[in-house]
């Protein structure tokens, strides 16, 4: 086998993998049961909570299939602080809501959806998982647009993860941002730095946050340098506190995904966390 062919493999496989992985976590943790948010913020929530915001993962993502319309309208429901979901750019230029490039997570139709017309295609697709699909047969993917037009209505900031990597695709997405007036509003994220690098450039003021898996010296400097927030994932920052404290000494903000337990909850109160997201927690 040609070098070559074996890279594409390589590259390949991984890809697959993970796709594969988000489908059966979607099953596994939703299936066809009448899903619900498990716990009340007031209920589990132990010592100091006063300025803490709960965030609804992809919208609320226990009760319809995650990052869809009905999962936001469903969430809008309840005072979240806001609404998280993720983002791609579409072959016709059409920012679009959804987890992985890859649409097999969610639908039973296979293919990219960087390199799919939203028009001719993606439009038409149907969901086939996700949390109480049965009850939720016209469930697909939801424009950028149609996203922030359920969230702004209702006065809860929309905070959207731009997973696609091309730093191009940074100017049109912020004048989307502008035409609908949320600029001042939105929480933008993303693993991708240099795609937080161009919207710093773009908007000193646009609140940005450097989401990592585990925090690190090198990507706090980054965040000190650029004005950066910082999102980590709850459980592994909980067994490094000390990384948090750096964040909090750096007074930077401190916000962290993704938390379905009282104990992670209190464990990240305890550690100072007040932005938290989360799939099972009902934020009354």
């Amino acid at each position: 086998m040609k070098k070559s062919v074996k890279r594409i493999i390589g590259l390949a496989v991984p890809a697959a993998v993970a796709v594969g992985l988000n489908r059966l976590y979607v099953k596994k943790r939703y299936g066809e049961k009448n899903a619900k948010p498990t716990f009340k913020f007031s209920e589990i929530a132990e010592g100091e909570t006063e300025g803490v915001k709960l965030t609804a993962h992809r919208g609320l993502s226990a009760v319809a299939p995650e990052n869809t319309a009905a999962a936001f309208k469903e969430a809008v429901k309840h005072p979240y602080y806001a609404v998280e979901c993720d983002i791609y750019c579409t072959a016709d230029n059409r920012w679009v809501v959804i987890h992985d490039y890859m649409l097999q997570s969610m639908a039973k139709e296979k293919g990219d959806v960087k390199k799919m017309s939203y028009a001719e295609t993606l439009s038409k697709i149907k969901y086939n998982n996700g949390a109480n699909i049965k009850y939720y047969p016209d469930a697909g993917i939801c424009t950028l647009e149609e996203y922030i037009d359920i969230c702004s209505p209702a006065g809860i900031k929309p905070m959207i993860e731009v997973k696609d990597k091309r730093v191009e695709k940074v100017k049109e997405l912020y004048s989307i941002f502008c035409e609908k007036g949320i600029e001042k509003d939105v929480i933008l994220i993303s693993f991708h730095e240099p795609v937080l690098r161009e919207f710093r450039r773009l908007d000193e003021n646009m609140e940005l946050w450097y989401l990592m898996q585990a925090i690190t010296d090198e990507k706090l400097l980054d965040c000190i340098e650029q004005g950066y927030g910082v999102a980590f994932e709850a459980k592994r920052a909980a067994r490094t506190p000390e990384m948090v404290q750096k964040i909090h000494d750096n007074s930077l903000t401190a916000a962290c995904w993704t938390v379905d337990t009282p104990e992670l909850l209190n464990k990240m109160l305890e550690m100072g966390v007040k932005y938290i997201t989360t799939n099972a927690i009902l934020p009354e």
